[in-house]
């Protein structure tokens, strides 16, 4: 489900105006805190421990961005918000 972090060797953590414009229905984007991301979708967390990350419990998630943590934690961030976005979706239908 989760592929493994493609090589970068920087990360940027700002999202451009196009990113902004093909991302405008989703809430949760790769800039965004972790714990802002919890607050706005709780169906983050499972997606997180899901791929082994508990970030939720993590003093980190207070200044790290989704980006951040699955670079930290060697996932690709599209990966981890493809999962987040559809799991948002998913309960926003129930």
């Amino acid at each position: 489900m989760f592929g493994k972090k493609k090589e970068k060797s920087t990360v940027n953590t700002e999202t451009t105006a196009e990113e902004k414009t093909e991302g405008a229905d989703d809430r949760i984007t790769k800039d965004m805190l972790v714990t802002d991301a919890l607050m706005l979708n709780p169906m983050v967390a499972p997606v997180l421990m899901q791929a082994g990350m508990y970030c939720f419990s993590c003093p980190a998630s207070m200044g790290e961005t989704i980006e951040e943590a699955a670079m930290v934690h060697g996932f690709d961030v599209d990966d981890i918000l493809e999962a987040i976005n559809s799991a948002g979706k998913e309960s926003e239908s129930a």
